[in-house]
């Protein structure tokens, strides 16, 4: 079934911490409910990040999602 795939995929989860659109609590939350629900999840904080920005293409944070991908896409 579709949806129990789609609920059971890795989910990435990464949250400025000085968003001021979306509350980075937000994330925790989500982050929480797929932790209750034993679905692979990985939450990153990016210390003093807006919503977008230059912060998120800076070489730690690419390197991170570079090796999340690598690790649930190459296997």
């Amino acid at each position: 079934e579709f949806r129990r795939v789609l609920f059971r995929s890795p989910l990435m989860l990464m949250h400025g911490t000085a968003d001021t659109v979306v509350s980075p609590s937000q994330t925790d939350i989500l982050f929480q409910a797929l932790q209750k629900k034993k679905i692979p999840s990985e939450r990153y904080l990016v210390p003093h990040a807006p919503h977008g920005g230059v912060y998120w293409i800076q070489p730690k944070v690419l390197e991170t999602i570079t090796a999340y991908f690598d690790r649930y896409l190459k296997g």
